[in-house]
């Protein structure tokens, strides 16, 4: 176990493996915690669909890809893999449970606050899905006030309140399957939009309330914080892979041409289209023949089915009644979030300012990874980074205790 600042300038490794693309990103915290981003590598991927593993093997080959591209940039070992998962296999429930305090007199430690979580943690859930996230929202001692860390008070009970994440076992062993037999025999898997959250959401935004949108390419993820921690997720099963179909399917055309021609002359909002701009695109069937069509109508297309989706995430919204809580609105990230005109339908749809959110803050490869299409994978670092910071704190913890006790009975 690395220990002290030796920790803090271990080698972590974010592995996003998404719907379009598998992407691996290396970092390493300062002594001051500021993250570098020592190299990055990106594959096509073409053995999932919607966020869920469909093909082993074309996994496999897309991670080792990446991987080796961002380990050549990089010139360091891959160390401890973060691998990120979504799909509408996910789901999420809040749970709380209360514990007794055996040494009140004391105050409450750390063996006391896991004591609550795994309680809490302690659900039934059918024989097909696994707990992948016990996410801590808010402790209470002795039925007081919230407070995000109970340590040190007195109290004759603590209760805590957390967000539970889980996975079908089926869709989680694929994911661990794949990143093992790239060549990582521990991977830690992470919710993705709670990766993103890390990357792209300020404290402050946390705090005062905010829903993050992270639009990837097959799917939607969603995940909502009050007072700095998240108090719902969703997983929606719809992302910019429906919208490349809405556009090869209605024009018609080859999908890696409607996928080119989104990214280039992509706008969600047909207003900011000037009317009787045409394109052209091969023939479905016919490459060596032009079709013309009007931006104006490509933008339809994408308005119509951003607006499916934003209607999904303000329903979720709605019904878990945290709508007057979100006061800093909400901040889109992934791939699709690069459309012209997004954050005005968002907007629109949720009745609540929006904003782009990406990657800041970073050093070395900054530049290359501060785009909202590697959110994730950058997010999947800070999580690391985070649970190590956590680990030490908990570590120090111990020491103190023990350090108090031996004051305490021999001295």
């Amino acid at each position: 176990m690395f220990r002290g600042k030796n920790r803090r300038h271990r080698i972590l490794t974010g592995l996003d493996i998404g719907t379009t693309k598998v992407c691996a990103i290396i970092g390493q915290a300062d002594a001051e915690g500021n993250l570098t981003i020592l190299g990055m590598g990106s594959c096509p991927s073409r053995g999932l669909k919607c966020g869920e593993i469909s093909e082993i093997r074309p996994t496999i080959d897309a991670i080792c890809r990446a991987v080796d591209q961002a380990t050549e940039v990089a010139n360091v070992a891959v160390g401890d893999v973060y691998v990120g998962i979504a799909g509408d296999h996910i789901q999420s429930m809040n749970s709380n449970a209360v514990v007794e305090i055996r040494h009140p007199a004391r105050g409450i430690d750390d063996k006391d606050r896991r004591r609550a979580i795994q309680k809490a943690s302690e659900v039934t859930l059918p024989e097909d899905m696994a707990l992948i996230h016990s996410i801590v929202q808010e402790f209470r001692v002795s039925g007081g006030r919230a407070t995000p860390n109970p340590m040190g008070l007195s109290g004759s009970s603590l209760e805590v309140y957390t967000h539970l994440v889980t996975s079908k076992v089926d869709s989680l062993n694929n994911v661990i399957r794949c990143v093992r037999r790239a060549g990582f025999r521990h991977p830690h898997v992470v919710l993705q939009s709670l990766a993103s959250s890390m990357s792209v959401v300020t404290s402050h935004e946390l705090e005062l309330g905010c829903v993050l949108i992270d639009v990837g390419g097959g799917t939607t993820d969603v995940a909502i914080s009050v007072e700095g921690a998240i108090r719902a997720s969703r997983e929606i099963n719809l992302g910019g892979d429906r919208i490349t179909r809405d556009i090869a399917e209605i024009l018609p055309c080859a999908l890696n041409h409607a996928e080119n021609v989104k990214k280039r002359l992509g706008c969600a909002l047909p207003e900011m289209v000037e009317r009787g701009r045409t394109f052209q695109l091969p023939a479905m069937g016919d490459f060596n023949r032009a079709c013309t069509h009007e931006e104006y109508l490509l933008a339809e297309i994408i308005e119509a089915r951003l607006e499916d989706v934003f209607q999904i995430v303000r329903r979720f919204v709605d019904e878990t009644g945290l709508r007057d809580r979100l006061h800093a609105g909400a901040i889109l990230t992934g791939g699709t979030s690069l459309l012209q005109g997004i954050t005005d339908v968002a907007e629109r749809i949720l009745d609540m300012k929006c904003r782009t959110g990406a990657p800041r803050g970073l050093k070395g490869f900054a530049p290359v990874v501060s785009s909202p299409i590697y959110s994730t994978g950058v997010g999947l670092i800070l999580y690391g980074l985070d649970a190590d910071l956590q680990a030490e704190g908990r570590q120090r913890g111990g020491v103190r205790r023990f350090l108090e006790y031996v004051v305490d009975n021999f001295t």
